[in-house]
């Protein structure tokens, strides 16, 4: 939709106040060969692009293999909204969606899930803790795909707010 529709249609692409892909890798050469189409430069921008691949030092340091990862990726760090290196701690995070097994119910909490763009790699490097997604062979030794929502999940909510209300100011 945003490659295809949107170049197509870009009067449907101006009423877009953003798109959340959050897991998909969106890459320089992607953007590069879609100019109709902005990543996020900053927390309440519209009609832009956000996302960002999780990933635990197990896979930084090691340079590990992950399917969800492709060269060149682009991400926004979700505590501070920078494009660049600048350290997030855990204490910027307003609260992660925590599922408890015992309940089956969801809950916000803090799992120390802080945030760091690591630009040669393209991802968000944290510390969280939290049991990284299973399948090493394909996502490496410490993906947490399977909580890049669920650990910024109070501060992707405050974000939209944020663009929503910059789209209705606009």
């Amino acid at each position: 939709m945003l490659k295809d529709y949107f170049r197509e249609h870009p009067e449907y692409y101006g009423r877009m106040v953003a798109a959340y892909v959050i897991g998909f890798s969106v890459t320089r050469d992607y953007l590069e060969a879609n100019p109709h189409l902005r990543f996020a430069a900053g927390e309440s921008d519209a009609g832009v692009i956000i996302s960002w691949n999780t990933e635990g030092k197990g896979n930084v340091d090691t340079k590990a293999g992950n399917v969800v990862v492709m060269p060149g990726e682009v991400s926004i760090n979700p505590l501070n909204w920078r494009l660049d290196d600048t350290y997030a701690s855990a204490s910027e995070n307003l609260g992660s969606l925590i599922f408890d097994e015992e309940t089956s119910e969801t809950r916000i909490g803090d799992i120390g899930a802080d945030a760091k763009l690591v630009l040669d790699r393209g991802v968000i490097l944290s510390n969280a803790d939290y049991e990284p997604i299973g399948l090493p062979q394909y996502f490496g030794p410490q993906s947490f795909h399977n909580g890049d929502y669920t650990f910024y999940y109070n501060n992707i909510k405050k974000n939209v707010a944020k663009r929503i209300a910059t789209y209705l100011d606009s």
